[in-house]
């Protein structure tokens, strides 16, 4: 019997992967996850790709009054922000992108007064927007998720909720770091505010020294804040905005020695037309002042998105994305190799979640 459970496992794990309408295999045992497939346009250098670009399967096991477990097997096939990537004189390849990982990994334990203590690799509790595509409200995320913020942490976590006010605070390895590179810790944490229904606000701060010891080059410390919100108030409109700003002690690329600093921000309004079709419109910045984030020298983009979006039915998803990236410096590659200083880009994409 457990061949025939993990077998399926294993055919999941191929065939699809998220977050969504769980089913109960047993109790306390559910298996969720989503497959997501896309048409990608660069109008500036005329590139086009169809692509698997995700698939994933969630396994999570609860225990009764005590806590649980969950992994997240994610296969992750392109980079969801090629022309900023490309702008930072990175080469993109769907090939060499192409990783299997567990996404997160963690156990957790209930404590009384319903708060819950994380041990293992789990998404970075901070920001607006999430991190898997079938959580999104369009096909890219904003630069200030892809330059601003980590991702994934590997640490532990206390959090809760009580009144009007939840929370999170833990200490992690450091960004995206599954093994620590040196002997300081990460920290950090959220508190989030719900005045009123429909209203929520949250106050994110991370700080520690990212960065191997070598060569007797210390690790740097590096700090964010980040303020984000999500207003529901108006029935089928969702409103988010967010706010971020950073500080990398002595990794600027413009000025040698001199701190790195940059900032950024999104807003970003999701409206159901009907109950089948939705709009999202999405404008954001990232002012990269010492070109350490984006790795192209001083730099300011700008971004506008427009995404409609169709439920073809229960938890199957289509949705078109164009997105306008505009930056102050020539950055922008076309077919020719020429620079310019900005870039258009289109796709087209189909959601899965079970």
């Amino acid at each position: 019997m457990k061949k025939i459970i993990f077998g399926a496992m294993a055919l999941l794990a191929i065939m699809a992967p998220g977050t969504a309408r769980a089913f109960d295999v047993t109790e306390g045992f559910t298996i969720s996850g989503f497959v997501d497939v896309s048409y990608y346009n660069n109008m500036r250098d005329e590139t086009s790709t169809f692509s698997l670009d995700e698939g994933e399967v969630d396994i999570i096991k609860t225990i009764k009054d005590a806590g649980g477990l969950r992994l997240d097997i994610n296969t992750r096939t392109v980079d969801r922000m090629v022309s900023v990537s490309a702008s930072a004189g990175e080469t993109i390849s769907v090939e060499g992108l192409s990783d299997v990982a567990m996404e997160q990994g963690f156990v957790w334990i209930d404590l009384p007064s319903d708060f819950k203590f994380t041990f293992g690799k789990f998404n970075a509790p901070i920001g607006f927007e999430l991190v898997d595509p079938n959580q999104m409200y369009q096909y890219s995320h904003a630069l200030v998720f892809t330059y601003g913020l980590p991702t994934n942490l590997t640490g532990a976590m206390l959090s809760g909720a009580f009144g009007m006010v939840d929370f999170s605070v833990y200490a992690v390895n450091g960004w995206d770091k599954i093994q620590d590179d040196n002997k300081d810790k990460t920290v950090g944490g959220r508190l989030g505010v719900t005045p009123v229904e429909g209203v929520n606000v949250g106050f994110s701060y991370i700080t520690g020294k990212e960065g191997p010891v070598s060569d007797g080059i210390s690790p740097s410390n590096l700090a964010v804040f980040d303020v984000d919100a999500t207003l529901t108030m108006i029935e089928g409109l969702t409103v988010g905005a967010e706010y971020n700003s950073g500080t990398h002690e002595g990794q600027s690329l413009v000025t040698a020695g001199d701190d790195a600093t940059w900032s950024g921000y999104l807003i970003m309004a999701n409206y159901a037309v009907t109950d089948k079709v939705g709009l999202t419109l999405r404008y954001d910045a990232f002012d990269d002042k010492e070109g350490a984030r984006l790795g192209a020298g001083k730099q300011k983009l700008d971004s506008f998105t427009v995404s409609p979006s169709y439920a073809i039915g229960d938890g199957f998803g289509a949705l078109a994305e164009y997105r306008y990236t505009k930056s102050d410096q020539k950055v922008f590659a076309d077919k020719d190799g020429k620079l310019e200083d900005s870039v258009s880009e289109f796709a087209v994409e189909f959601t899965y979640s079970f």
